[in-house]
């Protein structure tokens, strides 16, 4: 004979509609870099760009990435007295297709990597005729060959000027046509330059000042992010120096500053096969890194509003990686999908309510080999995954000028640590109550709100895996069930 064990009682949210704590100026959105598997005429091009286009997302960010030069790098060699390297064929298709995507919205551009001969190195750094074969040791050398900073800031003004002006003159004085005439609403300036060449503050601030006064003139509409800095090699000298208009060339504008998180299964002992913690501790070690992230964003923050307080916070990379980022045949549980989409949901409600203006969920796509617990669709077949399906539930009900209402959770004023809560009323006027469940388990929530009763659920967690959201109705007085590690949101 079994005897079931007690169910503990649902949970209780409470909501006061009338109580205001704050307007979201927060966009939500995602960027794709030049990913090979995207190129077009592969068995998921068109999916991955329809899913792309499906999210309707404002201010996507475009990221030619260094690990495949050969798409990234248009000039692979320095001009000679007889001829230059300058050829877009492989990118064009990728930005093109990109801003197809785009539908019109507002996009920023990063093409964010030098040529690495621009850099001095013991030898010229070999690239693979293979245009899809991965170099992680691309960026190499710290020291750039040009002191003036006037090569690095004259090339990024050629690729702007293909993008965005039709064309560009070269090095030897001939003209390309690009027939290109596209608008960016944000130019970043480089992606994590404290890895890789491992730029220090000062140079980096000497680099962002040198591009930046190169590229206005071509769009004086666009706008700039600087910084972009890593996850791991973070240093505050960077928000420091950077932030401080003092550093920067007269005229110079911080419109904005960006740098990345990603949560993962730390090192801890060697209890399984490559040392990492096993998958029964990801979520503790995942939501304890967003914990202690929230306190890191606190933190610049201050430093943002003491020295450069009408600059713009963009974090714009937010994510998760299992163990073995590089493993072209990785073992990755299929929960984890619905484990990292709780967390980076979480994470952009607790953003929200800190004043960020943007969070870009990274990234669009990734595959074996390069990073693949980061990816939003399938590397097969181009489908959505658990973490696209809570992206797009987000941003299917909330947007910048929602505001924010008094929302609390538990008994007794002791907050329930399972789930997190926020109540919004759109700009439409709609009520709608975030749930985020951080467990493996199901929550049973009791919503208390005064002045409106729950009426639609839609939700996306481990049950529904990489399905459409799972839609429901929600009967006064009943509790609301939400799935192990969902995202839901609750019309009223």
């Amino acid at each position: 004979m079994t005897t079931e064990l007690p169910q503990p009682p649902p949970t209780e949210v409470h909501l006061d509609w009338n109580a205001r704590t704050g307007v979201s100026r927060t966009t939500l959105t995602t960027h794709m870099w030049t990913a090979p598997p995207m190129r077009r005429g592969s068995q998921i091009h068109d999916k991955a760009f329809d899913a792309l286009r499906d999210l309707n997302a404002d201010l996507a960010r475009f990221l030619p990435w260094y690990s495949h030069p050969r798409l990234a790098v248009p000039a692979l060699t320095p001009p000679t007295a007889d001829e230059t390297s300058w050829n877009f064929e492989l990118l064009d298709p990728f930005v093109e297709d990109f801003m197809n995507a785009a539908q019109g919205r507002p996009v920023v551009a990063n093409f964010a990597t030098i040529p690495a001969w621009m850099f001095v190195t013991p030898e010229p750094v070999a690239v693979a005729e293979d245009p899809y074969e991965t170099h992680w040791d691309y960026e190499q050398g710290t020291e750039l060959r040009d002191p003036t900073l006037q090569e690095v800031a004259d090339y990024f003004h050629r690729i702007a000027s293909w993008y965005i002006a039709g064309g560009f003159t070269d090095e030897l004085g001939q003209w390309h046509e690009s027939g290109h005439h596209y608008r960016f609403a944000y130019w970043e300036v480089l992606c994590e330059p404290d890895m890789g060449h491992r730029i220090p503050p000062a140079l980096y601030t000497r680099l962002y000042d040198a591009i930046v006064e190169r590229l206005r003139p071509l769009d004086p509409e666009m706008k700039f992010i600087g910084l972009s800095l890593s996850p791991v090699a973070r240093e505050p000298e960077y928000f420091w120096h950077f932030l401080d208009a003092a550093n920067h060339a007269e005229g110079i504008t911080l419109d904005a500053f960006s740098y990345h998180f990603y949560a993962f299964p730390e090192i801890i002992n060697p209890i399984s096969e490559h040392g990492n913690a096993p998958y029964e501790h990801w979520r503790g070690l995942f939501f304890a890194q967003a914990e202690a992230f929230l306190d890191q964003v606190r933190h610049i923050d201050a430093v943002r509003r003491r020295l450069a307080p009408g600059t713009r916070t963009f974090i714009n990379e937010l994510g998760s990686y299992p163990p073995d980022l590089m493993n072209p045949a990785p073992t990755i549980p299929e929960e984890y999908w619905a484990l990292s989409a709780s967390m980076q949901s979480y994470l952009w409600a607790r953003l929200v309510e800190l004043g960020v203006d943007l969070v870009g969920i990274a990234e669009f796509m990734d595959y074996p080999g390069m990073i693949p617990g980061t990816t939003l669709i399938d590397w097969d077949s181009g489908a959505p995954n658990a973490r696209y399906r809570a992206l797009q539930l987000l941003l299917r009900h909330f947007a910048p000028g929602d505001s924010l209402v008094t929302t609390t959770t538990g008994m007794f004023g002791y907050p329930d640590s399972r789930i997190h809560a926020q109540g919004f009323v759109t700009a439409d006027n709609d009520r709608k109550l975030l749930l985020v469940n951080k467990t493996a388990d199901p929550v049973a929530i009791a919503i208390s709100a005064a002045d409106g009763h729950p009426g639609q659920v839609e939700q996306t967690g481990a049950g529904s895996g990489a399905s459409e959201p799972v839609r429901s109705s929600a009967r006064p007085g009943e509790p609301v069930v939400i799935d192990a590690y969902a995202t839901a949101v609750v019309s009223f």
